[in-house]
């Protein structure tokens, strides 16, 4: 049988366990089928679901874990139907039908709580729930083994003792109650931590109602064991069935119904649902409590009451909570626009203006992407990727289109609704002035950038036309005047002499204006050198290493004094306010970029980080080329002042 076909006998012999349990069962007379109902809920709806999952995605264990859960309760309303009606016809192995009702169903009752938390991809949110998910497993391992050996033996309202038993039921109820609430809360969070941190909410949220109704149910049911309280088994009944239906929805977006309607009349009905049920049940409970009366008729109606007064106002107040959750603030464009504009109030440097823009308006409408495009095409901001569908508004400023905004849809083949777009539509306009800013100050800064690189080459040429053109011939004109001034007659000899000095004095402010277009040092010795000569340079004392890892090549000249000013600023700093012993100096090249690094370990920076003239010169040096710094420090363990530099 193929693979493709064979996961579907799984369903179909749930589906026929549990009817051939159904019939046997109300064919003869029992004290309490309520569990009847929950074993068929979940035996014809999770099977049906996990052999749909099996087939397409064969791997995924979610789909494994569906079948196993509705097996088991498959398999109680198979054991409990032929251990009633075979002790009522003398049939054999009814005693042994009657053990496996009571830890069968746990095979299937116990994981099934625990699937929101693996749902939809078959792992966990994080590493971190691993400890919690594996607490959980091996307490419902043990008490699967446990239900075996309970004392007594429940096959539908009715118990006899078990030959095998030895573990009081009281015990194991009380278990029991606890371990399913545990299970049933950790799920809904699991899963709510998911919807909380994916980028596409919306194929996930059909699955957060389910789970979290769910929870609700086993917490009620939990709390109310005994007696003639059938809410709790009702509720499961109710609840369970959903989530295997809101899995198939979200894995496999079957969008039957318009799923925006859908999604947000499910939570809203059960959200409703769950606070007027505990609204019934605190104004029942608190009335007996004021009035001792057990009959409960005037109890139920006044709380009725309570909840029929209730319903309208707190179905709107849940209505557009779920709304402003599941598709943020489009009704509300001044929230939005005042969530942007607090944004970008808040950045200082210009080029950072949109920064977190794409998120602001991604998460202000619940969308899975948004991008800010420059014109060029060049995202400037994004959040969950650059969409390749959905929507594209031009942004405009001042008659010049500065880019787009790039907006996906929620789910795909889905459109963005006329609110939607009216909100893209007022936030454009910010947009596009922010943007404007953007490529202004980027601009303003490549301007900077390439007068400082034209400078500083400049520079590089004079120096060395001065001291090798002027320099050389100033010098050649100083040697012959001394020749001039040794065989001049003695009327002359002074005038030569004046006219030797004055050459001296030339030359002396052209080797001063040499030095002070650029360090000598790069020029003579290159970068490598001259980092090792600062080195030099701070002998005697502390320990400075110079590390190249490969032979530099040619570099800017622009690139080469900043570094070397950082260098010997950030030596400077060390030796003389950090009080270091060793200093290292680091120096490679990364992708078109020179790293830097300088680390002491001297007494660090001071707390709080005061910006003196020395780090600010670092870091304007930096600034200038177009590159960064970076200062880092512990306290007593150095300081790492960090350069990166283009090429």
């Amino acid at each position: 049988m193929r693979l493709s076909t064979w996961p579907w006998v799984i369903p179909c012999a749930a589906a026929a366990a549990v009817l051939i349990g159904t019939v046997l069962t109300v064919n003869v007379p029992v004290h309490d089928a309520t569990y009847l109902i929950l074993d068929a809920a979940v035996g014809l709806t999770y099977p049906l679901v996990g052999a749909l999952i099996v087939t397409r995605r064969s791997r995924d264990p979610i789909g494994w874990l569906f079948c196993l859960s509705g097996a088991g309760l498959a398999l109680q309303a198979l054991a409990g139907g032929y251990s009633s009606y075979g002790q009522a016809h003398g049939w054999p192995g009814t005693d042994l039908a009657a053990w496996v009702v009571n830890w069968v169903f746990f095979a299937g009752f116990g994981p099934l709580f625990l699937l929101p938390a693996f749902l939809p991809d078959g792992r966990l949110p994080s590493r971190r729930w691993r400890p919690v998910m594996g607490a959980l497993v091996a307490a419902m391992a043990v008490m699967l083994v446990v239900l075996m050996f309970r004392d007594l033996l429940w096959v539908w309202g009715s118990e006899r003792p078990n030959p095998v038993g030895f573990v009081p039921t009281s015990i194991i109820a009380a278990c029991f109650g606890v371990l399913v609430s545990a299970g049933a809360l950790v799920g809904a969070v699991a899963l709510g931590v998911r919807v909380r941190r994916a980028q596409d909410r919306r194929q996930l949220m059909p699955l957060l109602p389910a789970a979290v109704a769910i929870a609700v149910a086993a917490l009620i049911d939990s709390t109310h064991t005994g007696g003639t309280w059938y809410a709790g088994i009702w509720l499961l009944a109710l609840t369970l069935p959903a989530l295997p239906l809101a899995t198939a929805v979200s894995i496999f977006r079957y969008r039957l119904f318009d799923i925006e309607v859908l999604i947000r009349r499910t939570v809203v009905y059960v959200v409703v649902a769950a606070l007027l049920l505990g609204a019934y049940l605190a104004t029942v409970t608190t009335l007996n409590a004021l009035f001792r009366e057990r009959s409960g008729v005037l109890e139920s109606l006044l709380a009725t009451g309570v909840v029929a007064v209730a319903f309208a106002p707190v179905r709107d107040a849940v209505q557009r909570a779920v709304g402003r959750l599941l598709f943020g603030n489009r009704g509300e464009p001044a929230v939005a626009l005042s969530h942007l504009g607090h944004r970008l109030e808040a950045t200082a440097a210009p080029t950072e203006l949109l920064d977190g823009a794409a998120e602001t308006v991604a998460r202000t409408l619940r969308l899975p992407s948004v991008a800010v495009v420059t014109a060029a095409g060049v995202p400037v901001s994004m959040f969950g990727g650059v969409p390749d569908d959905g929507v594209r508004i031009p942004l405009l400023s001042g008659g010049r289109t500065e880019g787009e905004l790039r907006a996906a849809p929620r789910s795909p083949g889905e459109p963005l609704t006329r609110a939607d777009l009216a909100v893209l539509d007022d936030l454009a306009p910010h947009l596009a002035v922010a943007l404007a800013a953007v490529r202004l100050a980027t601009e303003v800064r490549d301007s900077r950038e390439r007068l400082v690189k034209a400078r500083e080459e400049e520079r590089r040429r004079l120096r060395r036309d001065l001291h090798d053109g002027l320099g050389a011939d100033l010098t050649t004109i100083g040697l012959r005047l001394y020749v001039i001034e040794a065989t001049a007659p003695p009327e002359l000899r002074g005038q030569v002499t004046g006219v030797r000095e004055l050459t001296q004095s030339i030359v002396g402010d052209v080797r001063r204006i040499v030095h002070d277009l650029r360090p000598p040092a790069l020029d003579e010795l290159g970068l490598s050198g001259a980092l090792e000569d600062l080195a030099l340079d701070a002998q005697p004392g502390p320990n400075v290493a110079v590390t190249i890892a490969d032979p530099l090549p040619a570099l800017p000249a622009a690139v080469e004094v900043a570094a070397y000013r950082i260098t010997q600023e950030a030596l400077s700093n060390a030796l003389k306010h950090a009080g270091a012993a060793n200093v290292e100096i680091t120096a490679r090249i990364v992708p078109d970029r020179l790293l830097l690094r300088i680390r002491d370990d001297g007494r660090g920076l001071p707390v709080p980080v005061r910006e003196g003239v020395g780090s600010g010169s670092m870091r304007e040096r930096a600034a200038e080329v177009g590159g960064e710094l970076r200062r880092s420090s512990e306290p007593g363990r150095g300081t790492l002042v960090e350069a990166v530099l283009p090429l």
